[in-house]
């Protein structure tokens, strides 16, 4: 991968990231009120559109790079996780971070220590981790 590249790829998430800082109560009211949108008058479907949209963005240059098992992994586990221990979305956010950022760093040191491929180890990670979690949810309950 070129410098060039990355450079593409980091504006990418820079703007994605700073489109839904700017619009995240508008993004946020979508999800969790959705009647207090409309009351407010916000065309749910452009709002919609949009979150989905540049989602799109994000996901396609990252399978590009990555790989469509790394990427959805990175996206749909963290976020399962958090959901299972807590409502609060600022909780949430903090352990799927967390989560994403220590699969990743388990990941990366089992496939240089191993000499296993770097992708796929941490998709097994992940998957290792969310089943390690769920269980440990289901004896909490």
């Amino acid at each position: 991968m070129a410098w060039v590249d990355i450079a593409k790829t980091a504006g990418v998430y820079a703007l994605v990231g700073l489109f839904h800082w700017i619009f995240r109560e508008r993004f946020l009211a979508l999800s969790f009120d959705e009647e207090r949108a409309v009351k407010e008058g916000r065309s749910i479907r452009v709002w919609d559109f949009l979150f989905y949209a540049s989602l799109g963005f994000v996901i396609t240059s990252s399978v590009e790079i990555a790989g469509v098992l790394l990427v959805f992994s990175f996206l749909v586990v963290p976020a399962v996780c958090a959901v299972l221990f807590t409502d609060h979305i600022g909780k949430r956010l903090a352990i799927g971070w967390g989560i994403g950022f220590v699969v990743s760093a388990l990941g990366c040191s089992a496939s240089y220590l191993f000499d296993l491929p770097t992708g796929a180890t941490i998709v097994c990670m992940f998957g290792g981790v969310l089943t390690l979690i769920a269980g440990i949810r289901k004896v909490l309950e």
